[in-house]
């Protein structure tokens, strides 16, 4: 009896290991999971490929401000804006704009009293801020906000005006064609 358990306990050393259908299950599961968060990622990551060309518009404005407070007078071109703000490139040619760096488009002619600026984002969408500091064209003095998708590329937007203004978020609006059509008072 004792020789009969001792075969047997040496017998289930040798078997030790997963089955077949064990290891199946666990590969299934890591299938899942990775079928759950792979799509998540993605979105995570447009997200944030469009908030970083929202926040270097923010951070242009904000220079543009600064220069327009200091120097009272109207907003500064490209080449002034390198001096209060030196991690944006500034151009003043909207067609060289970048997905890549902090690209950010000047256009302080088109607003008698304020400035429009453009990025492009790298989830292919442009972005655009306009700030009238007096209102003009019917639409009030503050800051507005527009979005649209790249298509042949971005475009200098034409300046907020009382039929293209609107209230809410730009992001939710983006229009299926090219070009920016409304905008609006948040991104």
């Amino acid at each position: 009896m004792l020789q009969h358990l001792k075969e047997r306990l040496h017998q289930k050393h040798e078997e030790e290991g997963f089955t077949l259908i064990e290891l199946m299950v666990v590969v299934l599961i890591i299938a899942i999971l990775l079928a759950i968060a792979i799509p998540t990622f993605l979105g995570a990551r447009n997200t944030a490929n469009a908030r970083a060309a929202q926040s270097n518009l923010r951070n242009a404005l904000t220079a543009e401000q600064t220069y327009y407070t200091n120097n009272n007078q109207q907003f500064g071109a490209g080449s002034q804006m390198s001096s209060i703000e030196p991690n944006l490139q500034w151009q003043t040619a909207v067609s060289g704009l970048t997905t890549t760096g902090s690209t950010v488009f000047v256009d302080s002619t088109t607003i008698p009293d304020g400035v429009i600026l453009v990025a492009e984002g790298a989830d292919k969408n442009c972005y655009a801020i306009a700030q009238l500091n007096s209102a003009q064209g019917g639409a009030s003095a503050g800051t507005y906000y527009g979005a649209w998708p790249v298509g042949t590329g971005c475009t200098d937007p034409t300046a907020p005006s009382g039929s293209n203004t609107a209230s809410g978020s730009a992001g939710g609006h983006i229009p299926a064609s090219g070009g920016l059509t409304t905008w609006y008072t948040s991104f």
